[in-house]
């Protein structure tokens, strides 16, 4: 009897186990996987790291004509611009004349229409205003820039601006073209490759220069040509400048 009563009291003295606590794993039994974290949110905006190079674009059209009418500057830009679009198998026709204006382009002693009718140009690019940046009211060429466009008609067409050289006290000139100029595209020299090195007039790019800013408007017209468009020299809504490493365009292009 005394045996039974010890074995109820280590009974009652042992602490009594909750029904709330959780089992243990077993051993062999691993523990439930964490769902996984979701993947981050893709952007539309590449880092300039991760930015891949701009492929390089189609050839300019081959055996189309194109003809660049202006004075001095043209001349400057020109000689080596139709070698650059030769070389492409485009041919290149260059009317520049020296100390010629504006408005005598737009009536009829530099015959503009007549070169246009004979050449029948898929491309005319214009280089004219350098001999009439220091007039006093160049609002005064609005309508002679107005009838050259209107000669030019629907064809493709650049107003390539004549390099401004240092020491100029310019009134706007190319302000007023760049306004005025449309359908045809203002190409801003000024901006796109300002640093040309001159002659010793102080006016006129050296002859590297020279051919520096010709292959830079072979790089321009790759970059903003539409390959697709109605015409073989149409020309993007919105134009830049061409990418750095479209230097590597010209052993290709």
């Amino acid at each position: 009897m005394r045996w039974m009563l010890l074995f109820c009291a280590a009974c009652a003295s042992s602490p009594t186990q909750t029904s709330t606590s959780e089992p243990e794993p077993k051993p062999d039994e691993a523990p439930p996987a964490e769902a996984p974290s979701p993947a981050p949110a893709q952007t539309t905006t590449a880092s300039a790291e991760s930015a891949t190079p701009e492929p390089p674009p189609p050839p300019l059209p081959k055996g189309t004509v194109v003809l660049h009418i202006g004075d001095s500057m043209a001349d400057a830009l020109g000689k080596p611009l139709n070698k650059e679009l030769e070389k492409r198998g485009i041919k290149s026709v260059l009317e520049a004349r020296e100390a010629t204006y504006i408005p005598e382009w737009a009536g009829f002693k530099m015959e503009l229409d007549q070169h246009l009718a004979r050449r029948k140009p898929d491309l005319v690019l214009i280089t004219l205003g350098g001999n009439e940046m220091k007039m006093p009211k160049p609002s005064e060429r609005i309508e002679s820039i107005k009838r050259i466009v209107q000669k030019v008609g629907d064809r493709p067409c650049l107003w390539i601006a004549a390099p401004v050289w240092p020491g100029l006290k310019s009134t706007g000139l190319l302000d007023v073209i760049r306004e005025h100029c449309a359908p045809c595209i203002y190409v801003d020299t000024n901006t796109l490759i300002p640093d040309l090195e001159r002659l010793k007039d102080g006016v006129h790019p050296t002859i590297p220069e020279r051919r520096r800013w010709a292959q830079f408007m072979i790089r321009w017209m790759l970059h903003n040509r539409d390959p697709k468009g109605a015409k073989p020299w149409s020309f993007k809504p919105t134009t830049s400048a061409p990418p750095s490493e479209s230097d590597k365009w010209l052993e290709s292009r």
